[in-house]
């Protein structure tokens, strides 16, 4: 623009609202971005000292104008970028869960075994393990992690359900090798020969 232009007071309004919508558009992102949840609008909602509610149709560029958002660009940013560390644990969180609840591979390696009792009957027996305990040091990891992280209150009853459920797993399984080591040893003596068994 020519000089002239420049010291027109239209000139000079425009100018000021392109600067501030153009300041607003990283703000805008942080404010949309799919990690954002109910407890961050929560503490923006407590940062601005305003009730507003983001899921209306009136909150639009407008409303963030308004608000003075912009005045807390720097706190706005610190809770996406908090949202989005808490998004990772949120589905991390998920994928243990789908693989314990749907996936086969935390399906025990289960076999049929004949009894030495010679009549046709069989048993159930464990053939491996190694699957499932590679898991479980995998997924007790992930969550050990997930305890030593800033956010670990955020998720704090779905961690620890996890790890207790994944501690009942190995002991559970602890307890079936053992039952079975035993079994093998004593099949013989109870299933064997008779006069053994007697």
């Amino acid at each position: 623009m020519e000089r002239e232009v420049r010291d027109w007071p239209v000139y000079n309004f425009i100018k000021n609202e392109l600067d501030k919508f153009r300041k607003t558009i990283p703000l805008i992102i942080d404010l949309r971005d799919d990690a954002m949840r109910e407890r961050h609008w929560k503490e923006l909602r407590y940062e601005v000292k305003v009730d507003f509610d983001e899921t209306s149709e009136d909150f639009n560029l407008e409303k963030i104008f308004s608000l003075n958002l912009l005045n807390h660009e720097e706190k706005i940013n610190e809770l996406a970028e908090n949202a989005r560390k808490q998004l990772k644990i949120e589905i991390a969180l998920k994928e243990i869960g789908q693989a314990w609840e749907f996936d086969p591979i935390t399906d025990l390696d289960v076999d049929k075994q004949p009894s030495k009792s010679g009549d046709n009957e069989e048993f159930y027996y464990i053939r491996s393990t190694d699957n499932i305990m590679a898991l479980i040091e995998d997924h007790g990891v992930k969550l050990g992690g997930m305890k030593s992280s800033p956010y670990y209150k955020e998720f704090d009853t779905k961690i620890d359900l996890w790890e207790g459920n994944i501690a009942q797993i190995t002991e559970t399984l602890e307890i079936l090798i053992s039952v079975q080591g035993k079994w093998k040893y004593l099949e013989s003596i109870f299933r064997g020969q008779a006069d053994i068994a007697k």
